[in-house]
């Protein structure tokens, strides 16, 4: 019998929604996903999803919003102090970004990737996709004036680091990379790669 939201604490059925039509895109995509289904896979009424979103296209809009955030919370706590030793945070950022997609590829799917929303008319999911890229570039810029890294236009090595990670991730989500490999060790292969082209001094 389905429910009609009560059972869950006020906020929880929100939150529930947004964790299944993550799960529902990471099983079969975009398309899987509609306010009956997901009411359906929860338990409750027809009508409960509604109450907290207008349509499918808010649900999504909420679910990429939710999936920039905690990648942002996962970034923030890397080096949570300044630059330290060698260039260890923007390593570890890289590495964060790949393993966050890996754990929360429906997410991912619609912050980055082949189903991602387009942004442009949606001030608040741009605002923090932007806010992520916009605090890459910082860190580059404070290891160029460290010493540690070329200094080259800051914005441009952002997105050469950013493509990198993003097209591990994106493979590794969708299945591309069909041999066996040691995942941890390829995301480290690669950052270590990228780095090292961008040190100071090669």
């Amino acid at each position: 019998m389905s429910l009609d939201g009560s059972a869950y604490h006020h906020g929880d059925l929100r939150t529930a929604l947004l964790a299944e039509a993550a799960a529902m895109i990471d099983e079969g995509g975009t398309s899987s996903v509609t306010m009956r289904a997901i009411g359906r896979r929860l338990g409750v009424s027809r009508s409960a999803p509604y109450r907290h979103f207008a349509d499918k296209s808010a649900l999504m809009v909420a679910v990429a919003t939710a999936g920039f955030g905690h990648l942002r919370d996962r970034l923030e706590a890397v080096g949570a102090g300044a630059p330290g030793a060698g260039m260890e945070r923007l390593r570890q950022f890289g590495e964060v970004y790949v393993r966050f997609a890996l754990e929360n590829p429906g997410h991912y799917r619609l912050m980055y990737g082949k189903e991602a929303i387009s942004r442009e008319d949606l001030p608040e999911l741009r605002e923090v996709a932007n806010g992520l890229f916009d605090e890459l570039v910082r860190v580059v810029q404070s290891y160029q004036r460290s010493g540690t890294i070329k200094r080259q236009d800051p914005q441009l090595q952002a997105y050469v680091a950013w493509g990198a990670v993003h097209g591990l991730a994106s493979l590794l989500i969708e299945g591309q990379i069909l041999t066996d490999v040691d995942v941890d060790g390829l995301i480290r292969q690669t950052t270590s790669t990228l780095l090292d082209g961008m040190r100071a001094g090669r």
